[in-house]
């Protein structure tokens, strides 16, 4: 129905309610996960998301045009969840949730021991990175589990290009460190990032 976000997003400025329909499902519930990754009280985020799509749909005449709606919104989400922080102090440090994705399924045995070790692994993974620094753990999130380029998370976290590449490299060393001791981590690690 519409050729590409700019047309997405034109048309949507301009009212049309299908296209602030395929907004909102297409970027809701990413919204929301990467709002419950930085706030504890997760009623609070699905409310913040609610805000979000209320002001964009009353505002869209005076928006102007974007790089990415997906980048937008989240700039706007951790915008919010700063300001309130520095009310309230809600941030917290929650683990990132993976997503399995098994590949290999040459025998029900297997499966199944894989599925366990994964779990497993993917768990140690959530927890490391559970414990990085609140702006690291930021930064890996937004690099690898929303696909954002350095520039896009540098604007998203409101600090320089160069603090994002210092903020992943940290991070990155500090999940190298601790799974070079467990070498099959490693290999896992080296898979989702």
């Amino acid at each position: 129905m519409f050729q590409d976000e700019a047309c997405l997003w034109k048309a949507f400025q301009q009212g049309d309610i299908r296209a602030f329909e395929v907004i909102y499902e297409t970027h809701s519930s990413t919204l929301l996960a990467y709002g419950k990754r930085l706030c504890t009280d997760h009623h609070l985020v699905k409310d913040i998301v609610q805000d979000i799509f209320m002001e964009i749909w009353t505002r869209r005449r005076t928006l102007r045009d974007l790089h990415t709606i997906k980048y937008y919104l989240f700039k706007i989400m951790r915008n919010k969840l700063s300001r309130l922080h520095q009310k309230t102090a809600v941030l917290a440090g929650e683990g990132l949730w993976l997503d399995e994705d098994n590949q290999f399924t040459p025998s029900i045995e297997f499966l199944i021991t894989q599925q366990e070790t994964s779990s497993k692994q993917l768990a140690q993974l959530q927890n490391a990175i559970a414990r990085l620094p609140g702006r690291q753990r930021e930064a890996i999130m937004l690099a690898f589990y929303h696909d954002f380029s350095n520039d896009e998370i540098a604007g998203i976290m409101s600090i320089n290009h160069q603090s994002v590449i210092n903020h992943l490299n940290r991070a990155l060393s500090a999940l190298r460190d601790l799974f070079l001791k467990v070498p099959i981590l490693a290999l896992l690690l080296h898979y989702f990032l």
